[in-house]
């Protein structure tokens, strides 16, 4: 067990930093670098890591077929959060940053609105995917094939994730653009959100703006999309 802790921490430290030396590795698990290699061999195997020129392990193909960007944590961060701000300026509302692992949808940073009744910062927290709004906008881009990786032939959340319903489901996120959750992961609060893409049309994550239900009404939440999608177009832009 202390080993699959040691190579799940591992893929972790290469999603957050994007980048990772063998002796990085040794010194954050508190082992001997062998240990540390074996590690990094096995996941490398894998495919959950690959290995450069310059020695340093970088996150795998088996990891960007999960959803991982391949860029880190960090860099989408710094890349987000001037979008964000302008986001949150325009609507007043509390913003998210949200990447897709699997089948959840993963907050990485929140900016939260101006209003006394908002939503407060979500960052850290996981939703499911399939009633996220970023993850709704975010699954959109996949294929019923892609689907059926992440749930299953048939799904695993009692019909509501099957890949060929889930697909016809998302067909309107895909024509608008944009993802509506309306009480869907908590009653009381709804949500926008819209997929942001690498140079290439990739999907790598998503801008959310999210309120109490009572003020963001489905009127005020496709009002809110078009500012939404305006944010998404900055971010796009600074790749």
């Amino acid at each position: 067990m202390e080993s699959v802790d040691n190579a799940l921490t591992l893929l972790l430290l290469l999603r957050k930093n994007g980048r990772l030396r063998l002796s990085d590795a040794a010194d954050h698990l508190g082992v001997a670098r062998s240990t540390a290699h074996r590690l990094l061999a096995t996941l490398r195997g894998r495919g959950f890591a690959v290995q450069g020129a310059d020695k340093a392990y970088r996150p795998g193909p088996a990891l960007y077929r999960l959803g991982m960007s391949q860029r880190s944590d960090y860099e989408l961060v710094e890349t987000a959060r001037p979008h964000m701000l302008w986001l949150n300026g325009k609507l007043g509302e509390t913003v998210h940053l949200v990447v897709r692992s699997g089948a959840e949808a993963r907050f990485l940073h929140s900016i939260e609105g101006t209003h006394t009744l908002r939503v407060g910062s979500r960052a850290g927290a996981v939703l499911p995917a399939h009633l996220a709004s970023a993850g709704k906008a975010l699954l959109a881009d996949l294929s019923v094939a892609e689907l059926a990786e992440i749930y299953g032939a048939k799904g695993d959340q009692g019909g509501e994730t099957d890949p060929e319903t889930l697909h016809r489901r998302l067909a309107a996120v895909r024509r608008r653009g944009y993802a509506i959750n309306i009480g869907e992961t908590e009653r009381g609060l709804s949500a926008v959100g819209a997929a942001v893409r690498e140079p290439g049309g990739r999907a790598v994550a998503a801008l959310t703006v999210s309120a109490p239900s009572l003020r963001f009404t489905r009127a005020h939440l496709n009002e809110a999309a078009g500012v939404l999608l305006e944010a998404v177009r900055r971010m796009e832009a600074a790749f």
